[in-house]
This record gives structure tokens, C-alpha cells and sequence, in this order.
């Protein structure tokens, strides 16, 4: 199996657990939203580093940034993890570009799958984590409280 083809695979591979990924975050916000249940009801502990030391971790914010990014307040998800809306954006164009080469037999090229875009989400998540530990220690700013 040469490059191009080994490259275009693991495209195709990535496209389909986005779907499914897409797919099952669909699903999961229709029952919740049709049973009207918040996010916080079903998980209602903060998280343990942030008990235990009164620090951040790298992934605190995600769930309620999600939460934000269902609801269309694109600021606030923002805000709380910047990284729920870059990876939102990134698998929206990443679906979007491959439908269209799919249905369009591939006749508009799609872009092929790229170690930078985790990279860049890993910065994201570190930057973003340091900044709200400053913010929280240095000037008494708590986002998530």
C-alpha cells in the first residue's frame, strides 16, 4: 500500500467516526433536551483536581463549553474551552469538504487528514489551562465558578 492510499484511508476512516461521533451528540442533545435535563444533573461533581488543590485542569470548561456550543452561544463555549470550538469547526469543515467529495464522486478534492490540527488542539488545551490557573491564582478570577 503506497502513501496516497494509506492517507486516503485513514481520511475516510476519520470521516466515518466523525459522523458517528456527530451522529451519537445529536442524539444525546435531542434526549436531553426532550426530557429537559441540564448537563449538570447528570454530572454534578466539579472536578477533583479543582477540589482537591483549587486548580484548573485541562479539561475543565469542556462540558459546560459544549453545553454553550448546542445552545449557539458561540462566545460563552468560547470562553469557558476554547478548544470544544476549535475541534467543532475543524470536524464541520472536515464533514462538509468530504460529503461533497463523496457525492460528487470525487471530483472536488477533500483534504487529507493532518497530525497539525491535534497539535494545535494540545496547544490550545495547555494555553488555555495556564491562562485560567493565572487568572484564577494571580488575580482571583474564577471562570467556572
Amino acid at each position: 500500500m503506497d502513501e496516497k492510499d494509506y492517507e486516503y484511508r485513514l481520511s475516510r476512516i476519520i470521516y466515518y467516526i466523525c459522523l458517528l461521533v456527530c451522529f451519537i451528540l445529536f442524539v444525546c442533545y435531542l434526549a436531553l433536551s426532550y426530557f429537559d435535563i441540564a448537563i449538570t444533573e447528570i454530572y454534578p461533581e466539579t472536578c477533583m483536581l479543582y477540589r482537591v488543590m483549587g486548580l484548573y485542569c485541562p479539561g475543565c470548561g469542556g462540558t459546560r463549553a459544549v453545553h454553550f456550543l448546542l445552545t449557539g452561544k458561540l462566545i460563552k463555549s468560547f470562553i469557558y474551552h476554547p478548544a470544544v470550538l476549535y475541534a467543532a469547526v475543524l470536524i464541520g469543515c472536515y464533514l462538509i469538504l468530504h460529503t461533497i467529495h463523496t457525492f460528487s464522486k470525487g471530483r472536488c478534492k477533500a483534504p487529507q487528514f493532518k497530525p497539525i490540527y491535534f497539535y494545535v488542539m494540545i496547544v490550545i488545551i495547555i494555553l488555555q489551562c495556564i491562562i485560567k490557573n493565572v487568572l484564577l491564582v494571580g488575580y482571583n478570577i474564577n471562570y467556572l465558578g
